[in-house]
C-alpha cells in the first residue's frame, strides 16, 4: 500500500473491522510519516466504497483523496 498523497510506501497497515459494513469487503488504514497524511484502501461494492468515502470526508470536514485498486489477487 503507498500513500495517496506522496506515493511513499506505507508499513505499518490497519485493517478496517468491515463486519457492519454492507458491500465493503475489506478496507485497510495507514498514515504517513513522509508527508503526515492518512490514506485508506478500500475493496467492494463501488456504490459503498463511494459511501464510506463520503462518511469520511464527512468525518474529516474536507475532500478525501481517491485511490485505485486493481482486482484482487487469486491466491
Amino acid at each position: 500500500m503507498a500513500c495517496n498523497a506522496c506515493g511513499q510506501a506505507l508499513a505499518d497497515i490497519t485493517p478496517v473491522d468491515t463486519t457492519a459494513l454492507r458491500g465493503i469487503a475489506q478496507a485497510f488504514q495507514a498514515h504517513c510519516a513522509a508527508c503526515d497524511q492518512d490514506t485508506w484502501a478500500v475493496r467492494g461494492e463501488p456504490a459503498a466504497v463511494r459511501a464510506f468515502y463520503d462518511a469520511l470526508e464527512k468525518a474529516a470536514g474536507q475532500q478525501v483523496q481517491l485511490g485505485k485498486a486493481g482486482p484482487a489477487s487469486a491466491a
